[in-house]
């Protein structure tokens, strides 16, 4: 059998042309275009990131002994830093599945602190870096990291099973959710400093503290409305410390201003002008933001009873007479404060909780959020006013789900 020319030319044509089209790999991810973008992320603050070399290797790009330099502060070095799943977003930006970085290992005279697996996850790379969207803000959707201890001359002080954060975008990038939990902690009381504070936490019964972190918040990116409705200490059979604020004005342009700010005060030669030059912005800044609430509130998990036992046995008495000599001192303590109707409250609340010891909380609900500078000019010139200001109040043993709410 024979076939035209043409159609023989045409076969070899598409066979050649196939053939190349299996053999020529995708176009190379250009390494050095995505590591100048990367570290234009920390230009944002007056921050400068480096590295000794760029190793791609298909869609995988490794920055060998990167350094990061903060403003004032002295060189920090991250190591390696390798990117996993590299892809161009077509818009001049990158996507990146994950982000490695190698563990920390630092020596301060006799204290070291030691960071393993940390991990930043879903990384957004802008173009321009132009902050103007909060992905060039916030360009991760999770970091994590393993253990994380504190040592001090060679015994462990300190120590967390890991931390875990994530973010979550909502609403095209107009509202963002933050959840972070910190969890297996660790504390030896053992190795702190100073006898006394040792042999009060073994006094107590506190040999060693476990517990945990935790970290709720979100931010309305178009509002500025800032809700961090949690951050708390949790530390197994002593209580749980939680303290919750709101305020607003905290707009990209916010955040923008406040980060070239940053940075001219980190190009600014003299580092006395400098500082006064970012003091002078930061004031301008504060400006635009208003406090709407806040509240502190303990959780008692047997401390408190333990305490008046302790501090009783110093005094020769028992934990109830030292929680009856306490109450009828309380008058006398507040009576400095010169605040009568805070008097009033914090009295109240204390013969509550010590009576039956739950929880305390210390709020402020202002009617209306109330200028930052408001709040600085008060503070200056009439402490005592901002008690009205901010509407603060003080309550004992309140229901979890009332105490914090105006």
């Amino acid at each position: 059998m024979t076939f035209h020319p043409r159609i023989t030319q045409k076969l070899f044509v598409s066979t050649v042309l196939g053939s190349l089209a299996i053999a020529t790999p995708v176009m190379a991810l250009d390494a050095d275009d995505f590591a100048t973008k990367f570290s234009a992320l920390s230009k944002q603050n007056g921050s400068k990131l480096s590295f000794s070399a760029i190793e791609p290797d298909g869609n995988t790009v490794i920055l060998r002994s990167a350094t990061a330099e903060a403003p004032g502060q002295p060189p920090f070095k991250l190591g390696d830093i390798t990117f996993n799943g590299v892809e161009e977003t077509g818009n001049g930006g990158y996507f990146v599945e994950s982000a490695n970085l190698s563990d920390v290992n630092i020596q301060e005279g006799p204290t070291s602190v030691s960071i393993s697996d940390i991990e930043m996850t879903g990384l957004t790379i802008p173009a321009d870096g132009d902050m103007s969207s909060v992905n060039d803000i916030l360009f991760y959707e999770g970091f994590s990291t393993g253990t994380i201890s504190v040592e001090t001359n060679g015994a462990q002080l300190f120590s967390m099973a890991g931390l875990d954060l994530n973010v979550e975008r909502l609403g095209a990038g107009t509202k963002v959710n933050m959840l972070m939990d910190g969890s297996g902690l660790k504390i030896d009381p053992s190795q702190i400093d100073d006898p006394k504070a040792r042999d009060a936490f073994h006094q107590l019964g506190y040999d060693t503290l476990t517990g945990d972190l935790k970290f709720n918040g979100s931010w309305d990116v178009e509002s500025g409305m800032v809700d961090l409705s949690e951050y708390s200490l949790t530390l197994d059979d002593v209580g749980s410390l939680a303290m919750s604020i709101q305020i607003s004005g905290y707009t990209l342009e916010f955040v923008k201003a406040m980060q070239q700010a940053q940075a001219a005060a980190a190009s600014n030669p003299d580092p006395q002008a400098a500082q006064q030059a970012m003091g002078f912005a930061m004031l301008g800044m504060l400006q635009q933001l208003s406090f709407n609430s806040a509240s502190i509130r303990f959780d008692d998990a047997s401390v408190t009873e333990r305490a008046l036992a302790f501090a009783g046995k110093k005094q020769g008495l028992s934990g109830d007479d030292m929680r009856g000599a306490l109450k009828g001192m309380l008058p006398l303590m507040l009576g400095g404060l010169g605040i009568p109707s805070l008097q009033k409250q914090i009295s109240a609340a204390a013969n509550i909780y010590l009576d039956n010891p739950q929880n305390i909380t210390i709020s402020a609900f202002p009617a209306s959020p109330v200028a930052v500078p408001v709040i600085m000019g008060a503070g200056m010139g009439n402490p005592k006013s901002l008690v009205d200001l901010l509407n603060v109040q003080i309550t004992a043993n309140e229901p979890v789900e009332t105490c914090c709410k105006n």
